[in-house]
């Protein structure tokens, strides 16, 4: 069965990249042979093909505990007041506004269709992309939220600390600002940190390159690191680019 955020592709694919969206942030892009991809939005900087790449880090001031304009269930617009950062419009459009204190109705997600502008310290209109609206009555007082930006969005290298998960691997250089394919599924080449050892998992690695790959070490400091694949044909060299199997997303 074929969903509408999937879609089958043709080898070469992959590699296209535009200035303009295409899809919708996220659409997912199978080949054949396994493979997989997701279709994602450039941060600031470009990316290099085969770095290891990670979702944007969540916005200081948005991500937890704001307010929340009192609001009956079923609705479809919810207003909360930002803290010290202030919000562009659609910045969070295909994003998500989760309740996350207040007793009765956190725990809730709700896609974001749009949000209009808001001042830091003032409040920003969110617009839900939930025909149903919301499940429960929202209190001033009580409840509390955070806004997320789509996974999606704005993505960036794996800093050496990483900021956020990993979501893919660049399958050719990604240039600022540009819409393309990040691959999270089969057979792919990625910066390798250090010598590795084929079979063994890889994780996002380490303080010594952005964008880099390490074994995984599940009896060591990094046991709690993100598994993004297993190593392949043979041992990496650091600084190399080592063929491996992800299985960052199917």
């Amino acid at each position: 069965m074929a969903f509408p955020n999937s879609i089958y592709g043709k080898y070469g694919w992959e590699k296209v990249q535009t200035s303009e969206q295409k899809h919708k942030l996220g659409t997912r892009m199978v080949f054949d042979d396994g493979r997989a991809f997701r279709y994602a939005e450039v941060g600031a900087a470009d990316i290099a093909a085969g770095a290891i790449v990670q979702a944007a880090a969540g916005i200081a001031n948005h991500d937890m505990d704001l307010a929340i304009t009192t609001a009956a269930s079923g609705v479809t617009s919810v207003t909360v007041t930002l803290g010290g950062t202030a919000a562009t419009k659609n910045q969070y459009k295909d994003g998500f506004l989760y309740i996350n204190d207040g007793g009765t109705g956190e725990g809730h997600v709700y896609k974001i269709k749009s949000n209009a502008a808001g001042d830091s310290g003032g409040t920003c209109v969110l617009t839900l992309d939930e025909e149903d609206g919301t499940v429960t009555a929202l209190t001033n007082g009580t409840h509390l939220a955070g806004l997320a930006v789509n996974t999606y969005s704005n993505v960036i290298i794996s800093p050496t600390t990483v900021t956020n998960m990993a979501v893919g691997v660049a399958p050719r250089l990604l240039t600022t600002e540009y819409f393309g394919w990040l691959q999270t599924w089969g057979e792919a080449a990625v910066l390798a940190n250090a010598a590795g050892v084929v079979g063994q998992h890889i994780r996002v690695g380490g303080a010594s390159t952005a964008g880099g790959f390490e074994d995984m070490d599940f009896d060591g400091s990094n046991e709690n690191e993100q598994v993004i694949g297993v190593q392949l044909l043979i041992a990496s060299a650091a600084s190399d680019y080592a063929f491996v199997y992800l299985t960052i997303s199917p």
